[in-house]
């Protein structure tokens, strides 16, 4: 009796779980219990829930799969054709698109570390607020924003000096001080020499000095807008300490607003909530390992930042454009292209607004302890 209380026991252990089909989604072999007997998928619904979904990505995520290999080139190659695949139940065949992501970051942090990092970051703030061109536009920026002084400014006689300031001094801030002749052409256009006619209050409060060649320049060791640039730099030093520390975690926060943004422009499309989800986390992977590759690129070759950035931009949009033609299938490529450059304009908006805020929480600790 008790043997065949075993058995039974064993055998409904064994039964397949209650899912609409009879053969395996990856293989195609008769399933027999829970798991195939030739490739191991395991028998789940068409349409898993989140919970599931993370549960195995859990169980999972730090095993490495032989099949890595298989899916970046996947990923490259075939747009939309992982998140097919995933979808229709072949999920043995590629990587978890979770483990996935993680493993994009994992590499994309250890370079940022290795070849950039935080301390690079704030080396080149530091020397941005110690630029003499900078300091010179804040110093200008500060009386503008002071409407006592700048209404001094207006009705103190000019003087014409030697000044030695960017030219961009005299295009932004005409109402307080104008070029009269061009005397030397900085190419850097930082460390120009023109004839200005300036108010003679910024001569006599010591905003703009005398050097030794008879020319003058603004103070760059005190005043106001030095204050400022302090205060921005702690506040640049905080941030980058801040994405540093929350990187991963704020980039796996965008995959479900960019899902949303997903449902949004598909709304017409009818189909579960983890569809987005899943094409959204395929997107992000590809956009990671896209900026690594650039990364690496920069570490090699140095190309320009803005060279690289439309690369970025572009090719986005027309992997994106592909992808959609291969999961929502309903649009033309006219159509899918609009849709993708609208879900990419809604996705760096989302960045945005992500580094809006850490701008605010870091303005907040800075100001907590000044």
């Amino acid at each position: 009796m008790r043997g065949k209380t075993k058995n039974t026991r064993r055998r409904k252990r064994e039964t397949p779980v209650d899912v609409p089909y009879k053969n395996c989604l990856n293989c195609g072999s008769e399933l027999n219990g829970n798991y195939c007997h030739i490739c191991g998928q395991q028998a789940t619904a068409l349409t898993p829930s989140v919970k599931s979904f993370v549960v195995e990505y859990v169980a999972n995520a730090y095993i490495w799969d032989p099949k890595f290999m298989q899916t970046l080139k996947h990923l490259i190659r075939r747009p939309g054709f992982l998140t097919n695949e995933f979808l229709s139940g072949k999920f043995v065949s590629q990587v978890h698109p979770l483990k996935l992501n993680m493993f994009m970051l994992f590499v994309f942090i250890t370079l940022f570390a290795l070849f950039s990092g935080t301390e690079k970051m704030n080396n080149s703030i530091q020397v941005l607020t110690e630029d003499e061109a900078v300091l010179s536009a804040m110093q200008i920026e500060v009386i503008k924003n002071d409407n006592e002084y700048a209404e001094k400014l207006m009705a103190s006689p000019r003087d014409t000096v030697l000044l030695i300031a960017p030219e961009y001094i005299a295009e932004n801030y005409s109402q307080y001080i104008s070029m009269l002749e061009m005397v030397e052409d900085d190419k850097t256009g930082y460390r120009d020499k023109w004839v200005a006619a300036v108010p003679h209050a910024l001569i006599e409060d010591k905003i703009i000095i005398p050097t030794s060649d008879n020319y003058y320049c603004f103070e760059t060791e005190t005043g106001k807008g030095v204050e400022y640039l302090e205060i921005f730099h702690s506040i640049w030093v905080k941030m980058v300490d801040l994405s540093t520390r929350y990187f991963p975690m704020l980039v796996l926060l965008t995959v479900p607003f960019f899902a949303f943004s997903l449902r949004i422009v598909h709304h017409r499309y009818k189909c579960p909530k983890i569809n987005h989800f899943i094409f959204s986390l395929h997107y992000t992977a590809y956009l990671e390992l896209l900026i690594i590759l650039m990364f690496l690129l920069k570490l090699v070759a140095d190309p320009s930042m803005k060279i690289l950035q439309w690369v970025l931009l572009l090719s986005s949009c027309i992997y994106l454009a592909m992808a959609f033609r291969q999961v929502y299938k309903r649009d033309s490529w006219f159509k899918s292209s609009i849709k993708a450059v609208l879900t990419t304009v809604i996705y760096l908006t989302i960045i945005f607004l992500v580094f809006v805020i850490l701008f605010f929480v870091a303005c907040v600790a800075v100001a907590i302890n000044l």
